[in-house]
Formats: structure tokens, sequence, C-alpha cells
């Protein structure tokens, strides 16, 4: 029989025990604990017994082991004399037995009645092999599930508590065995810390946090439970008859409240369930169903902000379910795009940690956006990197249709390189033919910004779309920049047109000190591009430098 080997005692009274004759320990494995005992005096409260209580037996804790026995009334003993009994002793130490293997020994007669007739004294008896026992859906009627009910709940409310003692009847009117039913329809990890007597028993050192006792009748009062330890119990009887059990690896309520009701609370929405129902909805196969209804899954992952048990169930269910993984992820992508082109809030660090989002895939999901025509409304900082990093990881983002903020936009590709190179290159490959309203207002800014782009736009911009924009630019620059936009305009693209003084210097509409000093220091450039002969220009030039007054103040005019 495979099984795992338990040390084993008897006690008794003999004519001879280990101890010499009379009450006392009569045979024990050798690898028996020493620390539950090996001797009538220490073995005190486990061995103690009244004959005419007929029988006792428990489940016990004792540090990491278990100890199940039975005591049972015997005959007289070898000099007969009245009052004799027997303990059998069992030891797990392993602690993975459970009150199911007692119940099991005990029915199959496997723990002692009776002292066998060629039992002996010995220091030396064989370890009993205890198998698991095994799990059967008990056949319950409607009047089972009645009856046993309110005693199941109790046993809930006392593991919900994790602590306390509970009594239960033997028997239900029906003569159904209780303690057979509850720890049938319990998982037996639910009960790990679960101890069970009948009978009887003094302080036998039982360390579990929840006792079942077992009385000979219904208990004159309940024991306390909550309305939700009834629900479970008839929920849990009403899926036995329908032979379903919960796994035996269900270890504690919450568990197994989601595999009894996560169907149930997944015809919910969010906002109906506690963040317990939600974490069992999230826990159970219903989850991806769930979260792609409604706005289930910005609300869990809200949830999952403030609770760390939602946390953990959203966590356990995108590991899970690839459904629910794709589901967070789309969300979380949805909020941070609508950050970054709305400037609405984002999501929480702990929601793209979820998913499982990293920067290149944000990046390309603002690109994929930009392309299918959606604009940034406003182009910060933080937007700002993003872009830059984008760039770096060579995604192809279209700039020139990144957004209406062409200012922040100008700025951005004028102080960083990455920037500035990928949107020269994107001008270029669009074409001059695709010359609109927009690329005309973002030339504007980059010149605002740096005159060096028109050089850098070179062959990119039509010709005879300039003036107008140089114009505005000129507008909106201090006498430093017309300086230097002027000098653009006059040794690049349309040099020898005459911009250079006419949209520039003149549109700017600069103080007549201001534009003096710029027609004083770049008056030849300027006259060779509006197109006076040189050896003039450069006589006027020299003249103007000579200090002739009237002269200079009628070319200020």
């Amino acid at each position: 029989m495979s099984g795992r080997a338990c040390p084993q005692a008897l006690y008794t009274s003999a004519a001879r025990t280990l101890e010499g004759p009379g009450f006392g320990v009569l045979a024990r494995s050798a690898d028996w604990p020493a620390e539950v005992g090996r001797s009538r005096a220490a073995l005190g409260a486990l061995v103690g017994f009244r004959p005419e209580d007929g029988e006792a037996y428990g489940f016990l804790h004792r540090g990491d082991g278990r100890v199940l026995y039975r005591k049972v009334a015997a005959r007289a003993d070898g000099f007969g004399r009245p009052g004799n009994y027997l303990v059998h002793l069992l030891w797990d130490g392993s602690g993975r037995l459970g009150v199911r293997e007692l119940l099991q020994l005990r029915r199959t007669g496997r723990l002692l009645a009776a002292l066998p007739e060629d039992c002996f004294p010995t220091a030396d008896l064989t370890p009993l092999r205890v198998p698991l026992a095994d799990r059967t859906v008990p056949a319950l009627t409607a009047e089972d599930v009645d009856a046993l009910t309110p005693l199941l709940a109790g046993v809930l409310a006392a593991l919900a508590a994790d602590r306390g003692t509970c009594p239960l009847p033997r028997r239900t009117p029906s003569g159904r065995e209780v303690a057979d039913v509850v720890f049938a329809v319990l998982p037996r990890a639910l009960t790990a810390a679960v101890s069970l007597h009948a009978g009887p028993r003094a302080d036998d050192g039982d360390t579990a946090p929840v006792t079942v006792e077992l009385a000979a009748a219904e208990p004159g009062t309940a024991p306390p439970r909550a309305p939700a330890d009834t629900e479970r119990a008839r929920t849990l009887l009403e899926a036995v008859c329908k032979a379903e059990l919960p796994p035996d690896d269900v270890a504690d309520l919450r568990r197994l409240d989601a595999w009894l009701f996560a169907d149930a609370w997944a015809e919910r929405d969010a906002a109906a369930l506690t963040a317990d129902q939600l974490a069992c909805v999230l826990e159970s196969p219903a989850a991806p169903g769930w979260l792609a209804r409604g706005r289930n899954t910005a609300a869990a992952l809200d949830a999952a902000e403030g609770s760390p048990l939602v946390e953990a169930s959203l966590r356990a269910a995108v590991e899970r379910e690839p459904a629910a993984a794709e589901l967070v992820r789309t969300e979380v992508v949805a909020a941070l795009l609508d950050e970054v082109f709305d400037g609405a809030a984002g999501p929480a660090g702990l929601a793209v940690g979820l998913a499982g989002v990293t920067q290149g895939d944000l990046c390309r999901a603002v690109a994929d956006q930009v392309s299918r025509g959606r604009r940034v409304a406003r182009l910060d900082r933080a937007t700002g990197l993003l872009v830059e990093q984008a760039l770096s990881l060579g995604v192809d983002l279209p700039l020139l249709r990144l957004t209406g903020d062409h200012w922040q936009l100008a700025l951005l590709a004028t102080r960083r390189r990455v920037v500035g190179d990928a949107l020269a290159d994107q001008w270029r490959r669009a074409g001059a033919e695709q010359w609109d309203d927009e690329r005309r207002a973002l030339l504007g800014n980059l010149l605002v910004a740096d005159a060096g782009w028109l050089a850098r736009l070179d062959g990119a911009v039509p010709t005879s779309c300039l003036p107008p924009v140089l114009r505005w630019a000129a507008l909106r620059l201090d006498a430093a920049g017309v300086e230097q936009l002027a000098v653009a305009v006059a040794t690049g693209v349309g040099a020898g047109l005459g911009w250079a003084l006419r949209e520039v210097l003149f549109g700017a509409q600069l103080p007549a000190a201001d534009a003096g000093g710029v027609l004083g220091r770049q008056l030849e450039l300027l006259l060779v591009d509006d197109g006076w002969p040189r050896e003039l220009a450069e006589s006027l030039a020299r003249g103007s430098e000579g200090g002739d007054g009237p002269r200079r103040r009628r070319w200020r005019g």
C-alpha cells in the first residue's frame, strides 16, 4: 500500500508494558518522536481517558507535525482488573495528513478498537503506512443541504476568523455523518489549519488555530457566523448536489468565493463589485470576457492602484490569460496616447508596468496614430522627449503632420539634432509640390527659431512662396534676428530678388534706429541682392561708412 509511513504508539494496560506491569506504553515505533512523549507521564493528556466515555478520536497539531489518535474502552487487563482502555497514536512528521485520513483510518478499523492477540511489548513497532484518503462527492438530498448549511457555515466562519472552536453534531437528523460531509466538500488546503476532536479531551497541546469538536447531539448554541458564511455554505452544498467539488488546492476563502461566485459576479460591471469580488472575477476563467465588456479594464486598473489584492489578481490574470493581457495592454496604450495627443491624465506607473508597455511600444503607437491623422495638441517637454526618443529608435514618425503647435516643433527641431535631421529629410522627401498652409506656417516658425533653416531646406521650398513667409517671420524677430534672416536670404534661397531688403528688413517694421543699424552693417549685401551693380553698391556702402550725415539720413528714410 502506497502512502506515508507514520510512527505509531499503543498505550494500554497489559501483563507488561515498556515501563513494567500496569498502564503504560505497550509498543511504539523506534522513531516515535521524543518531543511527543515516550512514557505515560510524558504523553499526559494524549493518553488520558475514562472508559465509561466509550470512544474518543481526533486529529491535532503539534508544531510542524500532526497526531492522529483513537481511544476506546477495552476488556479487563491480564490480571482481571476492570477500567482498562486502549489508545492508538500515529505521528505524521510531514504535516501533510489531514482530517480525511483520520476519518478513513477510523472507518476502516486501522486505528485500533481492540488490542491484537499477538501484541507484545516492543520499542520497534512497525510504522503504519497511511495513504491519502480518496475524495468522493457526497450524495446529498435537499433535506441534507438544509441541515448541513448552518453547520458548514459555522466552520467557514471559524476559518474566516482563523481562530476559534466550532462545535458540530456527529450526525444530522437523517443520520448523515457531519464530519465526513464537511471535510469531503471543503478543500484540503483550506482545512490544513483545522484540528478535529470527538469525545471528551483535556489539554493535549493542540496548536491548531481552528478546532472542530464533535458532540453527541446538536449543540445548544450555534457558532457565530455572517450571512456571507451561510451563502458560501449553501452555494457549496448545492454545487455538491451537482457533483461539483472545489479543487483541493483552494487555500483561502477568497479563492473559494472565486470558485463559487465568479461566474455570477462576472455578469456585473466593476462599479457593482467590491474589491474582493473584483479580485475573484480576475482570478477566474471569466476574467478575459469580463475585462472586454464596457470600461471594466479601465476600472480594474484604477482599482489595482488602491488595492494590493486587486493588483495581484489582475497581474495573475495578465500572466495567465493572453486575451486579458492584450485587453490591459490596449487600455494602457490608449490612455498613454490620450496623454500624448490631448494632454489628458495618463495611466499610473503600476498600470504601465502591468501592461508591459515599453517606450519603444509607445513610440510606434504614436507614429501609427500620426499616420492616421491624429495630431498632438501641445508639444510640451515630455512629448518632445518622446519624439526625440522615437526618432533615436528609428521609428518613422511623420513630423510634418505631428502637431499644429508649429513653434514648439520648430524649437525642438532646432535644438535637437536628431529631430532637425529627420524633419529636413522628411521635408525633402515630401517634395515642394506638397506645399500648403501647414508647411508655410511651420517654415515661418523655423525661420524665427533659426535663419539657418533657409539654407537647410534649400531646394525643398518653392521660391515663389517665400515672400509672405519671410515677411511673417521678420515681423516676429528682433533687430539681430532680422539681420541674420536678411543675410540668409541675400546669400541663399531667393538671392538677387531683393527680398532681403524689401520683405525682411522693410517688412520687419523695425524702429528707424534699429533698421539703420542693419543697413549700416549690411548695405552692400542688401543692395547687391536688390539688383544694384556691385561697384555702385560698394561705393555707396563706403560712403555710408564715411559718415556723410545727410546721405545716411536719406538712406534711412
